[in-house]
């Protein structure tokens, strides 16, 4: 007959994996209650639960602001290269495009000139800053939402 038994092994000589598994063997499972995340949430602060409420009104002015002077300036950028006529450059340059091939320098320094990039480049930041705001602003609903 076969002795199937383990060998006795003092608990300081096992190694660390199995004593915490031989310790989480022998801790009794309890299910949770079923309003258990309700409670932990009715227990959190108010700015815990909502982190970004108190930025929300700040955050939204900002936005608008900053989406209406973008495109205030993509408005009068618009305006500025058709009097600078960058429009008619381009049109000139689609329907002769032996223009650019010809004089590539030339025909693409006139354009360069035609073009305001200072209202070209604030318009392009207030944009980017108002999409910005506008996401920030939307993943906090969403959070809200989801939480």
């Amino acid at each position: 007959m076969t002795d199937d038994r383990q060998p006795f092994v003092p608990q300081d000589k096992l190694p660390i994996e199995e004593r915490i598994e031989n310790a989480l063997r022998e801790i009794e499972r309890v299910k949770p209650t079923a309003d258990l995340s309700a409670r932990i949430i009715a227990a959190l602060p108010n700015e815990a639960k909502h982190p970004n409420a108190a930025l929300q009104p700040w955050l939204v002015v900002s936005m608008l602001l900053a989406a209406m002077i973008g495109f205030a300036s993509a408005y009068q950028t618009a305006f500025t290269l058709r009097a600078n006529g960058a429009f008619d450059l381009v049109s000139y340059y689609t329907a002769q495009p032996e223009i650019v091939t010809m004089y590539p320098s030339q025909a693409w320094g006139a354009l360069a000139a035609a073009i305001p990039w200072m209202t070209v480049l604030l318009s392009l930041m207030m944009l980017v800053v108002a999409f910005v705001l506008t996401y920030r602003w939307t993943s906090g609903i969403r959070a809200r939402a989801s939480g």
